[in-house]
């Protein structure tokens, strides 16, 4: 079952993808909570937050968008939660190894998913390509922002990288988008979801100081 640092992991708009010409993108969908549509089995284990637990906290949401950015506002936005703390994520996969130096070790991930996926191969590949895209999705974004430097942290939060974080919002939003079919629930709600999950970019958001 998808825990709450998983649901908001989901959401992160890191690497949605660009819009389609066949979808309204301006027409959000019902919300509907990611783990009615696709009840993954838990990803981080008991083991993990208690030994990260001093991090597992959740960051405050973005800033609230006007009525005309955001249409009917944002509690109809069907992928709109807070955001975990990076450092609890930096905190997993230290303990894992899983993301190291900026790269996945593809050797301790596998041990990892044979663990927490036990006796199911299809998720445990689903999990792995989805680590893989994702780890090739940051490090071409990382070509593009360049030396910029990082956002900081909320006031009484400490510092953390952000990587960890996209990584883990990108694995799951792609593992929500190709979902199995023996788990998906095929209902005109999930399906509205991810179809606009998977086609739409989420609104541009402008910060305080720009024109």
């Amino acid at each position: 079952m998808l825990s709450k640092s998983q649901q908001l992991l989901l959401v992160l708009g890191f690497c949605l993808g660009v819009a389609s010409a066949d979808i309204d993108c301006s027409k959000r969908p019902t919300f509907v909570d990611p783990h009615t549509c696709c009840p993954l089995p838990e990803f981080i284990s008991d083991d993990l937050k208690e030994k990260c637990q001093e991090y597992n906290v959740t960051m405050p949401p973005p800033p609230a968008m006007s009525g005309e950015q955001n249409g009917e506002g944002r509690r109809h936005h069907p992928h709109h939660h807070n955001h975990p703390s990076p450092c609890f994520m930096s905190c997993v996969f230290n303990e894992t190894g899983i993301y190291e130096n900026d790269k996945v070790d593809s050797d301790k991930l596998k041990d990892y998913l044979q663990v927490v996926f036990k006796d199911d191969s299809d998720l445990q590949t689903l999990a792995t390509d989805a680590f893989t895209a994702c780890a090739t999705k940051i490090e071409e974004f990382k070509s593009k922002m360049g030396n910029r430097p990082p956002p900081p942290p909320p006031t009484g939060l400490p510092f953390c990288p952000m990587k960890p974080a996209f990584l883990m919002g990108c694995v799951y939003k792609k593992m929500f988008k190709d979902c199995p079919a023996a788990i998906w629930t095929d209902t005109q709600e999930c399906n509205d979801a991810r179809e606009h999950f998977e086609n739409c970019k989420p609104p541009h958001r402008r910060s305080p100081n720009s024109q």
